[in-house]
């Protein structure tokens, strides 16, 4: 088989398996019993990993492969869009959604503009929507992370036609 095909057939084996595994998500959240029922609701279904505090959801962020991030809007030091405004710079990758008793138009755009989130919910939380939601933003976790495979993919196959066209102008 030739390489190119080689190298698309084990980034689409990458890709399936990808998306065969369970869902990573990380819920940061200042309030212990909104974690713990978040836990009790989704770790069957999900990967899922808490943080009561900022620090504690970068660290576990940077040590594990996170797919979807839920976040809390008010939180003692750092506002959720704040924080993902934070790392949408550092982990674009990510899919971003706010989960918030705030009712605030100001909250929502904010979130979109500032924080790029993918959704708004608001609390308290409903699990049917919630794991919509989730579902939702790991597709969209997928389809994004494909695109730039495919780009890069593109990238090559256009510099190669690109060496070949000059080769036979050359010629």
């Amino acid at each position: 088989m030739p390489k190119k095909y080689t190298r698309i057939t084990t980034t689409y084996r990458k890709l399936l398996i990808m998306s065969t595994k369970k869902i990573s998500v990380l819920y940061l959240d200042d309030e212990v019993e909104n974690l713990n029922s978040f836990n009790a609701n989704f770790r069957r279904e999900f990967k899922v990993h808490l943080a009561n505090s900022i620090d504690e959801a970068y660290q576990v962020i940077e040590s594990e492969e996170i797919h979807v991030v839920l976040s809390d809007h008010k939180m003692p030091h750092i506002t959720g869009i704040e924080f993902f405004e934070t790392l949408c710079k550092t982990h674009p990758s990510i899919t971003r959604v706010l989960l918030t008793g705030c009712s605030e138009l100001n909250v929502v755009v904010d979130g979109v503009n500032r924080g790029q989130i993918y959704k708004y919910l608001y609390k308290p939380m409903n699990v049917d929507l919630v794991r919509k939601t989730v579902n939702e933003a790991y597709e969209k976790f997928l389809s994004e992370k494909k695109s730039k495979t495919d780009m890069v993919q593109l990238m090559e196959t256009n510099e190669k036609l690109e060496f070949m066209l000059r080769q036979k102008l050359i010629s």
